[in-house]
C-alpha cells in the first residue's frame, strides 16, 4: 500500500513537472511568436546596378495620326533617343509601337538601322516610321507611341561620316525635302549609307524623321548627295519644320563581325 501510495505521488509529481515544462514552453513560443509578429518588416531599396547606370537611355517620342483620301488611317511615329548613361552604346535596332486608347497595338515598325549606330554618352540617334493602322477607323484612336532599343555596350571607334548643306524646301502646301552632302574622312571606301533626318520646328521639338539610302560607294576624302524625303507625309505636318539634322552611318561596318 506505501510503495502504491509513493507510485501515485511520483506520478503527480511528473505530471506536476510536465504541466509546469510545457506551460513554460508554450509562454516561451507565444512570446518568440509575438515578437516575430511586432518586428517591423525592413524593406531597403535596391540600388541600380553598375551596368545600369552605365547603359541608360531615353526615349522622347512624338506621333502625329491622319486618315488619306482613299479612307487609310495613317501614322507617323518618331523619337530621339539619348545615351544617358556613362558608356558607348551600339544599336542593333529598334522598335515603335502605335498604341490605341483602349490598349490595342495599332501597328508596330520594326527599325532594323539606328542611325547613328554608335553614340557617346549625351549623344542622340533618331528613328522614324510612317505606317498603316488597320485596326483604326479614325486617327483619334492612336494614344501614343512608344519605343523599345535594343543596344550594347561598344568600345570601338565608330564609324564617323559627315553631312554638311542642309537644305529644306520652303513651298508651303508641299512635302518637305531635306537635301545635303555626306562625306567620308575615313581612310576606306564605306558603302550602302543610310541617311536619317530629324526634322524640328523653330523651338527645336522633334517633328518628323526622314531617310535616304545610298548604295553608291564613297572613297575617302569624298561626298556625295542625298535627299531625305517621306511621300507618305502629309504637308500640314512637314510644314511645322524650320530646320533639320542630318546624321550618316554605313549600313555594313568592319565592327559588324567584331
Amino acid at each position: 500500500m506505501a510503495a502504491n501510495g509513493l507510485v501515485r505521488r511520483g506520478m503527480v509529481f511528473l505530471a506536476g513537472v510536465t504541466v509546469l515544462v510545457s506551460g513554460c514552453s508554450s509562454d516561451d513560443g507565444d512570446r518568440v511568436r509575438a515578437e516575430k509578429e511586432e518586428k517591423p518588416e525592413v524593406k531597403v531599396a535596391s540600388e541600380p546596378t553598375a551596368s545600369e547606370e552605365n547603359l541608360k537611355t531615353e526615349s522622347t517620342p512624338v506621333w502625329k495620326a491622319w486618315k488619306t483620301s482613299d479612307g487609310k488611317v495613317m501614322a507617323h511615329g518618331a523619337a530621339e533617343i539619348k545615351n544617358k548613361g556613362k558608356k558607348p552604346i551600339r544599336f542593333d535596332s529598334a522598335r515603335l509601337n502605335f498604341l490605341g486608347k483602349d490598349g490595342r497595338v495599332l501597328a508596330t515598325e520594326e527599325v532594323l538601322s539606328v542611325v547613328p549606330k554608335v553614340i557617346q554618352p549625351g549623344e542622340s540617334a533618331y528613328v522614324g516610321g510612317t505606317v498603316q493602322m488597320e485596326p483604326a477607323k479614325k486617327p483619334e484612336e492612336l494614344r501614343e507611341v512608344t519605343v523599345n532599343a535594343d543596344f550594347h555596350p561598344t568600345y570601338r571607334k565608330p564609324v564617323k561620316l559627315k553631312t554638311e548643306g542642309l537644305q529644306t524646301t520652303e513651298s508651303v502646301g508641299e512635302r518637305k525635302l531635306v537635301t545635303g552632302q555626306v562625306s567620308n574622312p575615313n581612310g576606306e571606301t564605306v558603302k550602302d549609307v543610310l541617311i536619317v533626318t530629324a526634322l524640328k520646328d523653330s523651338r527645336g521639338k522633334l517633328v518628323a524623321v526622314v531617310g535616304d539610302y545610298l548604295n553608291t560607294g564613297i572613297p575617302p576624302g569624298g561626298q556625295t548627295g542625298f535627299t531625305a524625303r517621306d511621300d507618305r507625309l502629309p504637308p500640314e505636318l512637314t510644314d511645322q519644320a524650320t530646320q533639320a539634322e542630318a546624321h550618316a552611318y554605313p549600313l555594313f561596318t568592319g565592327e559588324d563581325n567584331q
